[in-house]
């Protein structure tokens, strides 16, 4: 309700609505400017961030392959010097000696493999990680069980898990797959060993995970390995839980980014892991939403000031504006002598001018009005009074016959007049041309032809017109037009000269002054000090828009009409 409001003040007042372009036009372009900056600002923060972080996962990936092909060497160097032995308590014996302590390894195990089942014959764990296998036993899921010749814990592969069959085959195998058991997360991995053996081990991913741990630093980054299927090999996020910064990072085992993140992942270079880095946004922006924020505050205050601002110039410009207004309203009531009154230099000042003139125009059509009223009345008048007067002296037997001439002059002196006035008619209404290649000499001498019997001077015809295309009836109405006006004015001849797709019409009356060349082609127009010849001041007016309408012109020059197509 309140926007309808709103949308209905904007629209009655011009104020407002200059008040609001202006403002739009001065500051949204600011607000965009600065708006891309700190896009821009933005986006360069990130990609320096990324940036850093494409090191970050090249080198721990770089770390992570090195960390499993030392363990995979191990393990291979470790089968390697177990020398070939039936005796399976001498290889025990042996592999303990090999793998104590087991370093990288959570375990290391000693596996014969027969046809259909496989012998623990030793295995060493480290001793926490012992400890907690034992809880691990007879969970749901879990491969494992308690060897009671060995007195621990061991883990049971199938003969056809790529785990024992790669290294029975002789070649090491590194899994996919990450074992994690009661809080601890380690790594299968096999080699082959004398006498058809396998060694199977499980890496300690601890120490990996504090090697990343340490190249992620303690600026809030989280750096990951993870599965195709999400499942996170190594994690730094489990260093330090307690951050802030990780608070929900990770919730049910799953890894969360935080509202706003920056990070990317990358191919681990083993199998399908990939290295993800993710840190929060907050404190890489914060001086740039310190600079969003004071941008704000300043918009705010601009615009305050373009307000105030627009609203004093909005009202320096409606303020004539209302004026004008005014003086449109007395127009219309009839006062065509209101005029604006205002003077000034810039576009409003033009506008008032402008208007002002249109005023003096209006004011003086309606004088050309009241004239041609009155002109027309008079010219009406005339010839029917004097065929009136004529038609009784006939008819009471004070005249004869003969005087019926004078009243066939009167009536055709009425004809032309009503012609013109239908002509103007025509005109306004948008008289369609009927154009057609015609010769202008031919035109120009049927018009000479049709006044030369009514001529009181010769009319002489001279030269050679081209050929047009144009409407034939109406380029002879404005030859017969300026003939008949040059007829009204000359003292002893008449010229029309041809020349080519000029008509030029000479008498050697008195000629129109400069000043009149122009207004003797308005409507009702008649100028000059003298006796004003018959008609209703419209023939010429008539003839220019004629010409006018087939492209061309009509000008005078003095005793001279010239008309161009």
């Amino acid at each position: 309700m309140g926007f309808a409001v709103l949308s209905g003040v904007l629209r009655k007042r011009l104020a407002l609505q200059v008040a609001l372009a202006l403002i739009l036009a001065s500051l949204v372009p600011l607000l965009g400017g600065a708006w891309i900056t700190l896009v821009l600002l933005e986006r360069s923060i990130t990609e320096q961030v990324r940036s850093s972080q494409e090191r970050l996962a090249l080198a721990a990936g770089t770390l992570t392959r090195d960390y499993l092909r030392d363990a995979t060497t191990k393990l291979k160097s470790i089968g390697h010097m177990l020398k070939e032995s039936k005796d399976p308590a001498e290889q025990a014996r042996r592999l303990n000696g090999l793998i104590d302590p087991p370093d990288i390894f959570l375990e290391v195990s000693y596996r014969l493999v027969g046809q259909e089942e496989q012998t623990v014959v030793a295995q060493a764990q480290q001793f926490d990680f012992s400890n907690s296998q034992a809880a691990a036993v007879g969970l749901r899921g879990s491969n494992r069980a308690l060897d009671p010749r060995l007195n621990q814990v061991v883990a049971n592969w199938a003969n056809d898990h790529p785990l024992i069959r790669t290294a029975r085959d002789g070649a090491p195998y590194v899994s996919d797959r990450v074992e994690e058991v009661k809080g601890f997360r380690g790594l299968p991995i096999s080699a082959p060993a004398p006498n058809g053996a396998v060694l199977t081990a499980v890496v300690d991913l601890r120490p990996l995970q504090e090697t990343l741990a340490a190249l992620a630093g303690d600026a809030g980054r989280v750096l990951d390995v993870r599965t195709s299927g999400g499942e996170p090999v190594v994690s730094t996020s489990e260093r330090d839980w307690s951050s802030a910064a990780f608070q929900s990072l990770r919730i049910g085992g799953v890894t969360l980014l935080p509202p706003e993140a920056i990070g990317l992942s990358r191919p681990a270079g083993h199998a399908d892991w990939t290295v993800g880095i993710d840190e929060p946004a907050g404190p890489l922006l914060r001086p740039l939403r310190a600079a969003q924020a004071q941008t704000l505050a300043w918009f705010g205050v601009a615009f305050v000031l373009g307000a105030v601002a627009s609203n004093l110039f909005a009202a320096r410009v409606v303020r004539p504006v209302k004026t004008l207004a005014a003086t449109a309203d007395a127009l219309g009531r009839g006062d065509y002598a209101a005029r604006s009154g205002l003077r000034s230099d810039d576009e409003i000042g033009q506008l008032a001018a402008a208007f002002d003139r249109m005023a003096a125009a209006v004011q003086e059509v309606d004088r050309l009005k009241g004239d041609f009223v009155a002109h027309v009345s008079h010219e009406l008048r005339t010839p029917l009074t004097s065929a009136k007067m004529t038609l009784a002296n006939v008819q009471e037997g004070l005249a004869g016959p003969d005087t019926l001439g004078r009243v066939q002059q009167d009536l055709d002196r009425l004809i032309r007049m009503v012609n013109e006035l239908l002509d103007a008619a025509r005109l306004d209404a948008g008289l369609p041309l009927s154009k057609q290649p015609s010769d202008l000499g031919a035109i120009a001498r049927s018009a000479v032809d049709g006044l030369r019997p009514l001529a009181r001077v010769p009319v002489e015809v001279r030269g050679q017109g081209a050929t047009l295309d144009v409407d034939p009836a109406q380029v002879r109405q404005i030859v017969i037009n300026l003939v008949d006006n040059a007829l009204k004015y000359a003292r002893s001849r008449v010229d029309v000269e041809l020349r080519g797709r000029e008509i030029r019409v000479t008498d050697d009356g008195p000629g129109v002054p400069p000043e009149d060349r122009e207004r003797i082609f308005e409507r009702f127009a008649k100028v000059g000090s003298g006796p004003k010849p018959p008609g209703a001041g419209l023939g010429l007016s008539i003839s220019r828009a004629i010409a006018e309408r087939h492209g061309g012109t009509l000008v005078c020059e003095g005793r001279t009409f010239v008309l161009r197509l």
